[in-house]
């Protein structure tokens, strides 16, 4: 490599990595804004930096494919950075600008996988194949890893497999492992159930029926079980003011206004939901409303 070739090589990775540091200590709030702190003790922002040097010399080999000096360097600081920071980003990979690893440890991003501008890892993000494929034949193979596009955001413990495309504008939450193509704009979440057991009887509910303006909730082993309104996230949002409690019923009535649209009727002990019901959504809101109903039993318990 010529002066003048290692000079402009030299000039375009410092602008690069200028612009990652100066995004990480906007984007991460912990750096409070200093970039000599997140340059001097950030690990993930040194995996990057070393990404930069290490593409630019995977850039020069020679176009056949065969592993000559730039290659073997660039593959040398790749596989040293994999050991002292814990992320694995192959120098063949094509990472656009102003790219950032928060915290980032177990991440990982494959030779055929390209991320755009102003991405977002966090850690144990892995772009990688969905198949054990060999070169060793010769002949042209398919892409194995994904293409994510600008501005995506991609959280903890996200693994994307195979050739998927990534639109621009993602957001991936956390926990989500993709095999498929994911179209610009989208949020992707994972919806999990948690269930929480305790030594205390689990109450038994019949149903629920409206008597004038009373909500009654049948059932077994409701004592001590508090009534609450609740929304389409099962959230209590609103309180019931209970008339008449036994271990086979609860009479009560709404005692404040509900801020949102009620979607259920919860059972809560200590605080905590312990079942829920979800009957006809407008007679909820009737019932909120202060309307008088007729005597109309409703779906079980879910």
């Amino acid at each position: 490599m010529s002066r003048p070739a290692a000079h402009r090589l030299l000039c375009e990775v410092g602008a690069q990595v200028a612009e990652d540091l100066s995004v990480f200590s906007i984007r991460d709030a912990a750096a409070r804004g200093d970039q000599s702190y997140i340059y001097s003790g950030y690990l993930s922002f040194r995996a990057v930096m070393a990404y930069r040097l290490a593409h630019a010399l995977w850039e020069m080999r020679l176009p056949d494919g065969v592993p000559d000096r730039f290659a073997t360097q660039a593959r040398r600081i790749s596989e040293h950075f994999r050991l002292t920071t814990g992320i694995e980003i192959h120098p063949g990979a094509g990472i656009g600008r102003r790219f950032v690893i928060d915290h980032g440890s177990g991440t990982l991003i494959g030779e055929d996988a390209e991320v755009g501008d102003d991405c977002y890892f966090v850690q144990n993000v892995v772009l990688g194949a969905r198949d054990i494929v060999s070169k060793a034949n010769g002949r042209p193979q398919p892409r194995r890893h994904p293409h994510v596009g600008s501005r995506v955001q991609i959280g903890g413990n996200v693994h994307l497999f195979g050739p998927v495309n990534v639109g621009d504008d993602c957001l991936i939450d956390a926990g989500a492992r993709i095999t498929t193509d994911i179209p610009a704009g989208s949020r992707v979440r994972v919806i999990t159930t948690i269930q929480v057991s305790t030594s205390q009887p689990a109450p038994v509910v019949h149903g629920l029926a409206c008597v004038g303006e009373h909500i009654v909730i049948s059932g077994s082993r409701l004592n001590g079980l508090i009534p609450a309104i609740l929304d389409a996230q099962h959230t209590p949002r609103a309180a019931l003011t209970v008339a008449k409690a036994s271990g086979t019923e609860i009479h009560c009535t709404p005692a404040e206004p509900c801020p949102v649209r009620p979607a259920a009727v919860g059972l809560l002990r200590d605080g905590r939901l312990v079942c829920f019901i979800e009957p006809a959504a407008h007679l909820l809101e009737a019932l909120m409303a202060g309307e008088q109903a007729t005597v109309r039993p409703l779906p079980p318990i879910r």
